[in-house]
């Protein structure tokens, strides 16, 4: 799934992804072609998050878009099932068009459903609709 980033506000990067605000109360996360992700990467995206949500003292919803990820480890699954904190992180919406970003999506809500409201989408737009509902904007 192609999305062109250039007009929304840079967060920052982590080792495996990219992470920008659509606008105040909706986050994307753009993991990088290919990417593993592990304990170490997942903890850095829930921080990276978390720190920028709190600095500006607001709740939003998090779109992920999984069809680059081609691996997440078991430990990654319980980082972003324990670790979200939900007066910050309304909802992750985890935007999957291909079959293999599906399944990587499925997996991980059935199998360690977060705290956080977790949801799977085929388009990035259903998504950013449910996170705006999801944090009230």
């Amino acid at each position: 799934m192609k999305v062109d980033a250039s007009a929304w506000r840079s967060l920052g990067r982590t080792g495996n992804a990219a992470f920008y605000e659509l606008e105040p109360r909706v986050l994307v996360v753009i993991p990088d072609e290919g990417t593993a992700d592990d304990e170490a990467t997942a903890k850095a995206s829930v921080r990276l998050q978390l720190e920028h949500l709190r600095q500006h003292g607001r709740r939003a919803g998090v779109v992920v878009l999984m069809d680059r990820v081609v691996e997440q480890t078991a430990a990654a699954r319980a980082v972003y099932r324990d670790q979200p904190d939900p007066s910050f992180q309304a909802c992750f919406a985890l935007v999957g068009g291909t079959m293999f970003g599906r399944a990587i999506a499925s997996i991980f809500i059935g199998l360690h459903p977060p705290r956080v409201p977790t949801k799977l989408f085929a388009t990035f737009e259903e998504a950013v609709a449910w996170c705006r509902t999801m944090a009230g904007a």
